[in-house]
């Protein structure tokens, strides 16, 4: 049975049997001359009302319930669309990012070998130029790279048990000793194991120590900590350094995807570690964010629920 016609099929009941109970409730203040009148008429108009107005009260439930049906079914249509060209986009990113790398790999090598043939003819700026075209081209193969690693992001997904020890301690150890040193002081709290997708946690905490080792302040010494904390629903992660840090104004600007807010330091950055970080969070239903200020550091945070509300396989 319908929501509408249940609801107005009690009103209908609810309002008659108050009206019996009401007319025999007066009838006991009434003299016996009158009571076979008054009850007669009473319970005919009490009758005819209650029931013209639960048709009203059918027909208004219908409509209502008609239009908020037609909407949800108008949002799964959109939400089938969204879907649909959210797919076709990265598709498109990906082939794209795909068919970029050969023109991008002959110019690297048509530059590479210009520079060893003609080294002895060109002079220091000719030299100069070639090496940021080089350079340049280098940036531009990293930057499709990690295009198509954003697009993969999430394809395959599977949860298990991952110890998040062992996974920071794989992290570090990929570093070189060079840049991983005494000049870097790692403090690591004791971790949890937690249910979550391997891949995804480790890109998030890669992305952020790659983020405070590349934005460190020159001749100081690096100190990350990383540290945990949880409640009820969610685990929460920090990763803080005493790096260079960013203005509160950018603190959303950086998620976006090739955002670098320093272009001109020197470090190897293409803005799109801390997106992939971002996405890989989101898609694990967490939030991520920092606190920061210029010069003063910058603290990352992000959150895991124990228990996904969608549930992936």
């Amino acid at each position: 049975m319908k929501s509408e016609l249940k609801i107005t099929l009690l009103y209908i009941i609810i309002g008659i049997t108050w009206i019996f109970l009401s007319d025999h409730f007066v009838l006991l203040f009434i003299t016996k001359n009158v009571q076979n009148q008054i009850t007669h008429f009473q319970s005919i108009k009490g009758t005819f009302f209650i029931i013209s107005t639960g048709i009203l009260l059918f027909i208004l439930l219908k409509r209502h319930n008609s239009a908020i049906r037609q909407k949800i079914n108008e949002l799964k249509e959109k939400s089938l669309e969204l879907e649909k060209s959210n797919k076709e986009l990265e598709n498109f990113f990906f082939l794209a990012s795909h068919d970029l790398q050969e023109p991008n790999r002959i110019i690297i090598s048509f530059l590479t070998n210009l520079e060893k043939k003609y080294k002895k003819s060109l002079d220091e700026k000719g030299l100069k130029y070639i090496q940021f075209a080089i350079n340049g081209a280098y940036y531009m193969r990293q930057n499709i790279l990690n295009l198509q690693e954003y697009t993969r992001i999430g394809k395959k997904i599977t949860i298990t048990n991952v110890d998040l020890n062992k996974t920071v301690e794989s992290i570090l150890d990929d570093y070189d000793e060079s840049i991983v040193n005494e000049n870097t002081t790692f403090t690591i709290q004791k971790l949890p194991i937690i249910k979550t997708d391997e891949n995804l946690i480790y890109l998030i905490f890669k992305n952020l120590i790659d983020n405070a080792i590349k934005y460190k302040k020159e001749n100081h010494k690096l100190k990350v900590t990383i540290t945990c904390s949880e409640d009820e629903s969610n685990w929460t992660f920090t990763c803080s350094d005493n790096g260079i840090g960013i203005h509160p104004d950018y603190n959303e600007k950086i998620f976006q995807l090739f955002q670098r807010l320093n272009s001109n330091s020197e470090n190897k950055g293409v803005g799109m570690g801390l997106p992939i970080s971002k996405k890989a969070v989101e898609i694990l239903e967490g939030k991520i964010g920092l606190t920061s200020n210029p010069n003063e550091g910058s603290n990352f945070y992000f959150t895991i629920p124990k228990r996904l509300k969608t549930q992936i396989t």
